[in-house]
């Protein structure tokens, strides 16, 4: 029997700098998040990261670019840790929910 396996629809590239600034971040929530559920949402992103993203290489041999899909949940919940990471260096100076289109 053949078993057919859902693939990520969520598919982006990151250099390896954005990569190493995400996976920081993702630290940085670890580390500084208050509820458990989160704390544990943050470990399995960052282990699904590692797991599953694909180096791409350079002519060299480096790891130059990271090829990186998600299912949707998985990148809803990465775009909210991300948000939230920062709460610590900005503030809102305006709320743009009063200008969203669809009242």
């Amino acid at each position: 029997m053949i078993e057919h396996y859902k693939k990520p629809s969520v598919k982006f590239v990151v250099n390896r700098g954005n990569f190493n600034k995400l996976m920081s971040v993702l630290s940085f929530q670890e580390e500084n998040i208050i509820t458990e559920e989160w704390k544990e949402k943050v470990k399995n992103m960052k282990d699904t990261l590692l797991r599953y993203s694909i180096p791409q290489k350079d002519e060299n041999g480096e790891i130059a670019i990271i090829d990186i899909a998600l299912f949707n949940n998985e990148a809803s919940e990465l775009i909210i840790l991300l948000i939230s990471a920062f709460d610590v260096l900005l503030k809102e100076e305006e709320d743009y929910t009063n200008k969203i289109k669809r009242q």
